[in-house]
């Protein structure tokens, strides 16, 4: 009997046991990359603002750049966290924020580490959601500055910063705008050099200077030639539809050509996975046919965003608007209505929407 209960208490710790190593294998911080489907799995032991170090349960320290993070779950967040994230890459922001908001409640968000992070997460749902006219710019000011008050060591950071410099300027706060982009220019990777180069020369297009901002986009253009990076090549396709909104700013049937050139060369080379690259290029196609009185051409463009690219709020919101005209104008005016009345339900706060007048 003493032998039986002797093995049977041997066997209960080695459960315990066994249940604890696993329970220590599970509990683990993922950072999710841009450059691998698989995530770096660990104890993340440093933060700063150019990236994560991450201590592996086997193996030597694993250091993640800032560039290359797409998202980071945390070891005990809140699971509802996972579902926000989702809501929020997806572009649907209320369904995000609300999510959001309660996974804030949560105690576990309580962590600094969550906790910091979440205050971001929020801070770019908001700022995505007033992009695309559907939230207010000062409420995504807001957030965006007050994580910045905490977030200097953040991984974070320069995202931050990058979109605060996309509300400043959406908002014509030019000058503010451009100090923002300059930080981000400021980078120490090449692809976020690119993007804040490019954005600056997009606010000297928002200023009038199109011969400035053509030249600056240009400049983008060269810098990322011959580069098979992905990223890279993404900023690259990036500065040529700002080049291209330069040339169509230019007016003139050689302008469009030019544009249309470079364009086709974006439609042709860009990842179907880079939507916001493509929801673009058919847009700045579709101004282009569009000006050049080419209207069935310019329609298909238009609606190339509207069935495949909606997810890209912002540019979907000025697919609808040029719909709402270009539909009756090809006989169909109970499309052009539809489009209108989609724009300002789903885009109030929007530019676009702004410029349906009543």
């Amino acid at each position: 009997m003493r032998d039986r209960f002797a093995l049977a208490i041997s066997m209960l710790l080695t459960l315990v046991v066994s249940l604890s190593a696993t329970r220590s294998v599970q509990a683990i911080d993922q950072v999710i990359r841009k450059s691998s489907a698989t995530p770096v799995r660990g104890k993340i032991t440093a933060i700063s603002k150019t990236g994560l170090t991450v201590k592996p349960q086997v193996g030597a320290d694993v250091m993640v750049p800032a560039n290359d993070i797409v998202d980071v779950r945390w070891d005990g967040e809140p699971v509802k966290l996972i579902t926000a994230r989702g809501a929020d890459r997806a572009s649907r922001y209320t369904q995000a924020l609300k999510a959001y908001a309660d996974v804030e409640s949560d105690p576990k968000a309580a962590a600094d580490n969550i906790n910091k992070d979440l205050k971001f997460l929020v801070a770019r749902a908001t700022a995505g959601q007033a992009l695309a006219g559907a939230g207010k710019l000062e409420d995504a000011r807001a957030k965006l500055e007050a994580f910045l008050q905490i977030g200097a060591t953040s991984f974070r950071y320069f995202d931050a910063v990058g979109l605060l410099g996309r509300v400043e300027l959406a908002a014509g706060s030019h000058d503010k705008a451009k100090a923002q982009f300059t930080t981000l220019a400021g980078a120490p990777w090449l692809d976020y050099k690119m993007a804040g180069q490019s954005a600056q020369a997009r606010v000297l297009l928002a200023q009038g200077d199109v011969d400035g901002a053509l030249s600056a986009f240009q400049a983008v253009i060269t810098q990322g030639a011959n580069n098979s990076d992905k990223a890279i090549k993404g900023q690259r396709f990036q500065a040529v539809l700002g080049k291209s909104s330069c040339l169509i700013r230019k007016q003139g049937q050689a302008s469009f050509t030019a544009a249309l050139k470079d364009l086709d060369g974006v439609l042709a080379e860009a990842s179907d996975s880079d939507s916001r690259v493509l929801a673009e290029a058919y847009l700045r196609q579709g101004d282009c046919l569009r000006l050049l009185g080419r209207q069935k051409e310019a329609v298909l463009s238009y609606l190339h965003v509207d069935l495949l690219f909606a997810s890209e709020a912002a540019l979907h919101a000025e697919s609808l608007f040029h719909l709402g005209t270009l539909w009756s104008a090809v006989g169909h005016p109970d499309r052009a209505s539809s489009a209108r009345e989609r724009l300002r339900s789903d885009y109030p706060q929007s530019s676009w929407a702004k410029k349906l007048g009543s």
